[in-house]
């Protein structure tokens, strides 16, 4: 017995000893360069190692949505070849009116707030205001858009990763102007200026021409409440809120994407000026439950809260225009 114990508990050592100096090894950290805190240093590798993979990335996603359309292609029955496929996402897609019919309503996204914000909600911001542009080009009715204080970090984010906006079209991108610089100085004009805010109990019932609608540009998670509202005291400016609470019950303060915002105001010209449609289109069913699932109901940001969980942590989501992905680019 002895003999057979002996060679195991040696081995057993040795074994213990490995794991013992595997352990060690790994505890070893690197030298941080002076000046760089560890959570600054792994934050660097982390970009470094994106920057690495990032196109086997972007490859391994367009495989996975190829995959996913002939998926969609079969369960549908249909055997027919990638043109057919093709032809029925166009089909998908709403199309762009030849003319769009005028409104006098012009809309202004105040990003004067770049400061407050961190890399992702930059990012978050910056789809957000793809997805208005967006939204604008497919609308039967013209809407104004400006981008006010359009620059800092916000600027540098479009520069980068969507650069084709410099090619858009029929919006002002105002990178040296700020809110109070296109202000009318007169008491009147400036009475038409109004500050969409969650803080107000004054409810917009419509959109009146010769209006300017402000939508703050921020995406902050409910840290920096108040903005909007104390800004517009500053200004001189009115403030109302959309009419949310007649169509969403909602938990908390009653706050909407920065998107989601302009898209509804597309909507309500679309449907006859009739916000409970305007509302159903634009917002997702489950926010539209009106309280039938209790302690269920999600809060929604009106200055710019990001509604959808993106894709900010994995790397850009904007692309070049000659990288097909047909949710990245502006149709």
């Amino acid at each position: 017995m002895a003999e057979t114990t002996e060679p195991t508990l040696a081995l057993h050592d040795e074994s213990s000893r490995s794991e013992t100096e595997a352990v060690a090894e790994t505890k070893v950290r690197p030298e941080l360069p002076p000046g760089m805190s560890r959570n600054q240093w792994k934050k660097l590798q982390r970009q470094k190692r994106w920057e690495e993979t990032k196109e086997e990335y972007r490859l391994i996603k367009r495989q996975k949505k190829k995959a996913a359309r002939e998926r969609k292609r079969h369960s549908r029955g249909e055997e027919g070849s990638g043109t057919d496929d093709i032809n029925y996402h166009q089909q998908k897609r709403p199309k762009i009116p030849s003319q769009q019919k005028q409104t006098g309503v012009k809309i202004v996204i105040d990003c004067e707030f770049d400061e407050l914000m961190n890399n992702k909600e930059i990012v978050s911001l910056s789809n957000q205001i793809t997805r208005a542009y967006s939204a604008k080009r497919h609308c039967e009715y013209d809407l104004q858009l400006d981008i006010t204080s359009f620059n800092k970090n916000l600027k540098s984010r479009f520069d980068k990763s969507v650069s084709q906006y410099k090619l858009w079209t029929n919006i002002q991108f105002q990178e040296n102007d700020h809110l109070a610089d296109i202000l009318p100085t007169d008491p009147q004009e400036r009475s038409k200026w109004v500050y969409l805010t969650a803080d107000t109990d004054e409810v917009i019932t419509e959109l009146l021409p010769d209006h300017t609608y402000i939508i703050g540009g921020i995406v902050d998670k409910n840290r920096h409440k108040l903005i909007c509202k104390k800004k517009a005291e500053q200004l001189g400016l009115r403030v109302g809120k959309l009419p949310i609470d007649q169509f969403i019950q909602l938990n908390g303060r009653q706050v909407l994407a920065t998107s989601h915002v302009f898209e509804l105001c597309c909507k309500w010209f679309e449907s006859n000026k009739d916000w409970g449609r305007a509302f159903n289109e634009v917002l997702p069913p489950r926010k539209l439950e009106k309280g039938e699932k209790e302690g269920k109901k999600e809060k929604v940001e009106e200055k710019g809260e990001e509604d959808e969980k993106e894709e900010e942590t994995s790397g850009p989501k904007f692309q070049e225009p000659s990288e097909k992905n047909e949710e990245l680019q502006v149709n």
